[in-house]
């Protein structure tokens, strides 16, 4: 086998190793400093997104979660079922539901966002400005096709 195609194959492998390790780590921060919200990682981030503000309906919550459409029906029934948000028809078209907070979820996305803020924030506070900005500019570049 060629020797820059090993080198090509060992640095692919290094870097979706680092990205894995990353995501576990920042994952694993994240579930211990929520624990007490009894919520999943999936759960938490429509809170967040919830909290935004930017979408409510279940399609448009699925895309920015990174909640499966199969599986947001669910998560929306446990959220529901927790007091957390509350589920409405939409006034302009009933056949569209629209998602908010409840007193109780705003509280909870609060509390969660804080903790997500503080364990970004140590974990990234290494990272000089410029660093962070190459590191999001070559992340998005990987996500680009």
């Amino acid at each position: 086998m060629d020797d820059s195609i090993n080198e090509d194959f060992e640095r692919t492998q290094k870097l979706a190793s680092v990205l894995g390790q990353a995501r576990q780590l920042i994952a694993s921060e994240l579930r211990a400093g929520l624990a007490d919200a009894g919520l999943n990682l999936q759960e938490r981030g429509v809170l967040l997104t919830l909290a935004r503000g930017r979408v409510k309906t279940p399609a448009a919550l699925s895309k920015l979660a990174g909640v499966h459409p199969a599986r947001m029906t669910r998560v929306l029934d446990k959220l529901e079922n927790s007091g957390l948000i509350e589920r409405a028809r939409n006034g302009r078209d009933r056949r569209l539901v629209d998602v908010s907070l409840t007193r109780e979820g705003q509280i909870v996305a609060a509390r969660n966002t804080q903790v997500v803020q503080g364990a970004w924030s140590e974990r990234l506070s290494h990272l000089s400005k410029s660093d962070f900005d190459a590191l999001s500019q070559l992340l998005s570049r990987l996500l680009d096709r």
